[in-house]
């Protein structure tokens, strides 16, 4: 068995050979472009602070899954165009057709000013303005994913706990370092387990350890009906394989047997968990939870 750490984005895909293909490939590529004008926005706009310690991977997590979901019906003219010109105008066609509706829906959206509650159209905003506006929207975002995932998963996350002698928090952090906080969860696969002959996979992108250098690798990792389904399965691993994680009472202690063991081979692995499980956002995910005392659910976090 064996499992690693879950990418935070896509590596690019073959050549496309068909007009669905192409138009996912140019859909792929202006996702990344999206992707790199709100890390640039980020920067000048959102103190990863305000996140802790492993807050820079979420975030990054989180935007590159906007980029490529959210800012699609802004691309329909630049698909369109690209397609044309290296997938033949049948190609261009076909993508225009699947996203025109929404395209018409998000120009005229945009084209109309804001209404204020009074009645008044408000005044056209500035560029650093609209910035700090997408930044501050990108981190309340951010933590609202990041509350509605762990209140997702949550029970079953205590239940797993309690049958590893573990800290909540400690698995908690874990599934958000391995998923950022939900937004890279696919196959509602928790926590970057691969799969091996015989059981239900998808090949995706991930980074492993190669001689002290993170590279970019696709590997199959294990498809789960369910959240659950993934966190039973986790238990069961944990047990057979990892039982040195056993009756850990601190993150730092499940972190650090973890790493250890052999779980991933990133050389960082337990001090991110740890660093997580420490961070402001962790703070405020465990008060939504209604955990007013993060040390009685963590056996001690900062051991």
């Amino acid at each position: 068995m064996a499992l690693t750490l879950s990418t935070t984005g896509p590596a690019a895909t073959a050549p496309a050979t068909t007009p669905s293909a192409l138009a996912a490939t140019v859909k792929h590529l202006a996702g990344m472009l999206w992707y790199q004008m709100l890390s640039e926005l980020n920067k000048s706009g959102f103190d990863q602070s305000a996140l802790g310690t492993g807050g820079d991977g979420f975030q990054s997590m989180f935007m590159w899954n906007v980029a490529q979901n959210d800012f699609a019906k802004y691309d329909t003219a630049l698909t369109a165009a690209t397609i044309r010109q290296i997938g033949g105008r049948a190609a261009a066609t076909t993508a225009t057709a699947t996203t025109a509706a929404g395209a018409s829906a998000s120009t005229t959206a945009a084209a109309i000013p804001p209404i204020d509650p009074a009645g008044a159209a408000s005044s056209p905003t500035t560029p650093q303005e609209s910035s700090t506006a997408t930044t501050s929207a990108s981190s309340a975002s951010s933590v609202a994913q990041a509350k509605n995932f762990a209140k997702s998963v949550w029970p079953d996350i205590v239940s797993a706990a309690q049958q590893l002698g573990v800290p909540p928090v400690a698995v908690l952090a874990q599934t958000a370092l391995e998923t950022g906080w939900g937004a890279a969860a696919a196959g509602n696969n928790l926590f970057g387990i691969k799969a091996t002959d015989g059981q239900a996979g998808t090949a995706r992108p991930t980074h492993e350890m190669v001689d002290g250098v993170l590279t970019a690798q696709t590997a199959a990792f294990r498809d789960y009906g369910s959240t659950a389904a993934s966190v039973s399965d986790y238990v069961d691993q944990i047990q057979s394989a990892f039982q040195n994680v056993l009756g850990q009472s601190t993150v730092g202690g499940f972190a650090t047997a973890l790493q250890a063991g052999g779980y991933a081979t990133d050389t960082g692995y337990a001090a991110k968990i740890i660093g997580i499980s420490q961070s402001p956002l962790m703070q405020q995910v465990l008060q939504a939870l209604g955990q007013t005392s993060s040390g009685q659910i963590s056996g001690g976090a900062n051991e």
